[in-house]
């Protein structure tokens, strides 16, 4: 499962008022997918991740594959839930970059990311 989030930071050149908008971002995981696989967030923006069915976790911190750090801007990492229908991570983004993640659980380890 291989995912993209992409978080894009927007700047006001010659505004006083900046109002921020935030939002909730909702990604699917079933067998081996994320759906959507990439996505792309504003700061301050939060994304719910939701199991589809299987036993599933959010890891933003070491490749399952890899072993190597996936270097995100802030790491981040959920315990693994078999319940159908149930919330396996929220987080809301706060620093801008791009962010991998995978599932950890045994051979479920598919890469995704994010950009802030």
């Amino acid at each position: 499962m291989k995912n993209i989030i992409i978080f894009t930071l927007l700047l006001p050149i010659y505004s006083i008022y900046v109002v921020n908008a935030q939002t909730t971002h909702t990604i699917n995981a079933g067998s081996y997918y994320y759906t959507p696989s990439s996505l792309t967030i504003d700061v301050g923006d939060s994304v719910i991740w939701i199991n589809d069915g299987g036993y599933h976790d959010v890891n933003g911190d070491i490749n399952s594959i890899t072993n190597q750090p996936f270097n995100n801007p802030v790491t981040f990492d959920s315990p693994a839930t078999s319940t159908l229908g149930a919330v396996i991570f929220a987080y809301k983004f706060t620093v801008a970059g791009t962010y991998n993640y995978d599932c950890s659980v045994g051979s479920h380890a598919s890469p995704a990311w994010l950009d802030l």
